[in-house]
């Protein structure tokens, strides 16, 4: 495990039991203290956590953050399924086994965050979570399946398509699904947590990673729309949803522009949180 020895990133390796190993990339800062909080950073298809850490050193040290950037590597993580949709079924589209807990991409994420909190003395505060793209889809799935997961603040950035927050609409374009029995209540709970919509205004391009079944077509021609789709949709499901969107302008499917605006918003709601304290 790393140690806090001076501001750095670094990588280690996470054994979660009944799992595949994780390779973690990490940015520490140079102290740690009392309110030194905790985020995790998720990688979109690339699998390139190595790179996408590299853009939230400054952040971590300036806002007193341990980082975290966890790699699913497609040989133990296979496809979409291995991966933003959390391992949870054997097969991409649901039709598979229900896998263990313990094998879920999901839980693994879970169980590092705890392991962290313990390893560098952080008690047991909330942890941010930001995806892009791939990762944005690992977002917002987590928040539905580990329900008890403590989620300070979570932005999913720029995903192709979503799981929207309705019972009627299979899996896993909704939540219907003979496994999955979510009731109005989990699902209002669901629609309650801290889930920022994040979309750059020029991620309007139809390329070859973006997917094209029926399913997801229905939620819009590009990311820009199927993100306002989601927001719009769990509004539709429950008035009290406590979601947002947020646009960013001028950028379009870029991972770094999406994480320093994501690091912008997470700033702006501690100084926010800050004030109120303090008031």
């Amino acid at each position: 495990m790393l140690t806090a020895t001076g501001p750095r990133a670094d990588s280690f390796v996470f054994a979660s039991p009944g799992a595949p190993d994780v390779v973690v990339h990490a940015c520490v800062p140079a102290r740690l203290g009392a309110g030194t909080r905790l985020a995790v950073v998720m990688h979109g298809r690339l699998r390139n956590a190595a790179d996408y850490i590299r853009a939230w050193g400054a952040w971590a040290e300036r806002t007193d953050h341990v980082v975290l950037a966890p790699r699913f590597d497609r040989a133990s993580w296979p496809g979409a399924h291995g991966y933003n949709l959390g391992n949870v079924f054997s097969a991409a589209d649901g039709s598979g086994r229900l896998l263990p807990t313990a094998r879920w991409s999901f839980t693994v994420v879970e169980r590092l965050c705890a392991h962290a909190r313990s390893a560098f003395g952080l008690g047991e505060q909330p942890f941010a979570l930001w995806g892009h793209s791939a990762g944005a889809q690992f977002v917002h799935r987590f928040l539905l399946l580990r329900p008890e997961a403590p989620v300070r603040s979570a932005i999913a950035a720029g995903a192709g398509w979503y799981t929207v927050p309705d019972r009627r609409v299979p899996f896993p374009y909704g939540l219907a699904h003979p496994r999955l029995a979510f009731s109005t209540h989990e699902v209002g709970a669901y629609l309650r947590r801290p889930l920022t919509i994040m979309r750059g205004d020029l991620d309007t391009l139809a390329d070859r990673d973006l997917r094209r079944t029926p399913g997801a077509e229905a939620q819009g021609r590009d990311r820009f729309e199927r993100a306002a789709h989601f927001h719009r949709r769990a509004l539709a499901a429950d008035a009290r949803c406590a979601w947002r969107l947020v646009d960013v302008g001028d950028v379009g499917h870029d991972w770094e522009r999406m994480a320093h605006a994501a690091q912008s918003v997470w700033e702006d709601d501690l100084s926010s949180s800050a004030v109120l304290v303090d008031a």
